[in-house]
């Protein structure tokens, strides 16, 4: 898994989070087709989900970030 970009975040109260996005390559019969697999976590090491490509949703509590 390699940290592939780091960006800012905020939550609706105005929270700041630090955001890093990280990528595995997933392993294929196709030499040629690779896939990529990319997870988001906050700099603390909670996880997220992605619900669109500027807003994610903190998995431990529910809060939704928006990125800044």
């Amino acid at each position: 898994m390699d940290l592939v970009a780091k960006f800012d975040a905020k939550g609706k109260t105005g929270a700041p989070y630090h955001v890093e996005v990280y990528q595995t390559q997933q392993d294929e019969a196709d030499e040629a087709a690779q896939a990529f697999s990319r997870s988001y976590k906050l700099a603390d090491g909670r996880a997220l989900d992605p619900l669109t490509n500027e807003k994610f949703r903190i998995v431990q509590t529910g809060e939704k970030i928006y990125r800044v």
